[in-house]
């Protein structure tokens, strides 16, 4: 037996040459080439490339209506402006109702594109992450491949290598061929590493989408009720003043009236409640406020000069949006000098605070507290109003808000100057 390997030693290299080690290395260098990249992985880049192209370009034409609509939507507002610096007619006050409408309506329409917009956002993230999965498994096939021819490299001695090629050229031509696809292969690695990091934030942006998409569907539903809220208003106004000027100036007047009443009792209440309590109040060293409802935007500021009703009566408050029924917290510590229901007309939350402060909550809903009951700060008061032909609205209101006072010595102060 030994006889016959010695004899056939040489043809037996050349054979396990030819059928082994010379397939590996002529399949390898076809690796390292890139010569049998896999088609199907290219053609599904291919077609996964042009449908994000396609996203992304909606994407690009929904932001442009968005834009066209948010130039709309200052259009209306300064129009808005300009009529309620004008004179205060049944005409002017239509007007304004109207624009308001469509002021709402240019807000839901926007808000109905952002939910396309972040719904195709959605559809480039999920495409993004397969995209980096289907590389990453890609790498991981090429890395596995030259694992592979490594170890079938690796389990041949120095001297079997070298009696298996031609020349000591040849031989250290594979030993450089092997580091080579070390190389490789710590390149590879290096790639899988820097896709397991894109696909970890591409994975996030979509949460972040998808966070997104569920507040602007939030936000579409408060923009329904908010148009529905606007129509009602001006159906309501109509049957108020019957489409006549003279009715129109009548109902102003009332609302005067009811203005120059709850003033006075106000500043009445407070001056006896203050004068009760002088002792119970002397305890409290600071008094400091936190918004009473949350604050999503200031619909007339403190003596606005646009104010409806600002040739009758200063406006000694600031107008919160509030959704009819928002809960009123209290916005510092006090005692409850009032808490009056009107019925249909003016109702209001009047606490009084220590170092001569105290708060008006008006077009109350609904009253939680009753006169002489201490409140801590933050506890919920009651519901906010304002919807015209509610309880607590008064004989007219310009939609659903929270009407709030801050007043020193029993005197008006601006409420922004006091808030956080």
């Amino acid at each position: 037996m030994s006889k016959f390997i010695k004899q056939f030693k040489f043809p037996f290299i050349i054979f396990c040459f030819l059928f082994f080690i010379f397939p590996i290395f002529v399949f390898s260098e076809e690796i390292l080439d890139k010569k049998s990249i896999n088609k199907s992985f290219v053609i599904q880049e291919k077609n996964k490339a042009e449908e994000l192209l396609k996203i992304k370009k909606q994407i690009k034409d929904e932001t442009e209506k968005i834009i066209d609509l948010e130039k709309k939507s200052e259009i209306y507002k300064r129009n808005i402006e300009i009529k309620k610096a004008q004179q205060i007619t049944l005409n002017g006050e239509l007007d304004i109702l109207e624009t308001k409408i469509s002021v709402v309506q240019n807000a839901r329409e926007r808000t109905q594109l952002k939910i396309k917009q972040v719904n195709l956002e959605i559809q480039s993230a999920e495409l993004e992450i397969l995209r980096q999965q289907a590389k990453m498994e890609n790498q991981k096939e090429k890395i596995a491949e030259f694992i592979r021819i490594i170890y079938h490299l690796d389990q041949q001695s120095p001297l079997e290598i070298l009696l298996l090629n031609n020349s000591i050229s040849d031989y250290f031509n594979q030993v450089k061929f092997v580091k080579k696809i070390g190389y490789q292969v710590q390149e590879m690695l290096g790639k899988l590493q820097v896709n397991r990091g894109i696909l970890k934030e591409d994975k996030k942006n979509l949460e972040n989408q998808e966070s997104k998409l569920e507040n602007f569907k939030k936000e579409y539903k408060e923009k329904q009720i908010e148009l529905e809220e606007q129509e009602s208003i001006k159906e309501i106004f109509l049957k108020e003043t019957k489409n006549s000027e003279s009715k129109f100036q009548m109902l102003i007047l009332a609302v005067k009236e009811e203005q120059d009443q709850v003033n006075a009792e106000i500043i009445n209440l407070e001056k006896k409640l203050r004068e009760k309590l002088k002792k119970e109040l002397a305890t409290e060293k600071e008094t400091f406020f936190i918004w009473p409802v949350p604050k999503r935007g200031i619909t007339a500021t403190f003596h606005d000069p646009t104010y409806l009703f600002r040739k009758y009566f200063a406006h000694n408050a600031i107008d919160i949006k509030a959704q009819q029924g928002t809960s009123i917290v209290s916005a510092a510590s006090g005692y409850v000098g009032r808490a009056k229901n009107a019925g249909m007309g003016y109702s209001y939350i009047l606490i009084v605070h220590s170092n001569g402060f105290s708060t008006v909550y008006g077009h109350t809903l609904t009253s939680y507290v009753k006169e002489g009951d201490y409140v801590s700060q933050g506890q919920v008061i009651g519901l906010s109003g304002g919807m015209p032909g509610t309880p607590g609205a008064g004989r007219y209101s310009t939609g659903p808000h929270l009407h709030f006072e801050i007043r020193l010595d029993n005197n008006p102060v601006d409420p922004e100057k006091y808030l956080p």
